[in-house]
């Protein structure tokens, strides 16, 4: 029950740190990737977080259905709320990076899981 918990808040942690990135600014959001010199970051971000969300959402029960439907819902709410936001804009490159960071993020814990069921039975 421990591990679940930790996984939800981690869950949690995750999921505000990807709204709140994606809802900077743009100068605000070019000055701190200056800052922390991590480049065009932005793509990898969207696979990274769609990764780690789905893997998340899995891992603790949810469906693959209901998970890619979170991924791509949440993306499509950032991705409309930006078009508001000075600097930002929505794009499709955007999505396509959370729907393929979703399936990344499935797939390995499918193998992890089945690796582990190997290892259990021989």
């Amino acid at each position: 029950m421990q591990r679940k918990k930790r996984s939800l808040l981690f869950l949690i942690f995750s999921v505000t740190v990807f709204i709140l990135g994606a809802l900077l600014p743009g100068e605000l959001r070019e000055s701190i990737s200056q800052l922390l010199h991590l480049g065009n970051v932005d793509a990898y971000a969207h696979v990274f977080f769609g990764a780690l969300i789905a893997l998340l959402l899995a891992w603790l029960g949810a469906p693959v259905l209901i998970v890619l439907m979170a991924i791509i819902s949440l993306g499509a709410v950032i991705e409309v709320v930006q078009i508001w936001i000075p600097g930002r804009s929505a794009t499709w490159n955007d999505m396509a990076g959370n729907v393929a960071g979703a399936l990344i993020g499935l797939l390995v814990l499918s193998l992890g899981r089945c690796v582990v069921k190997r290892g259990h039975n021989g």
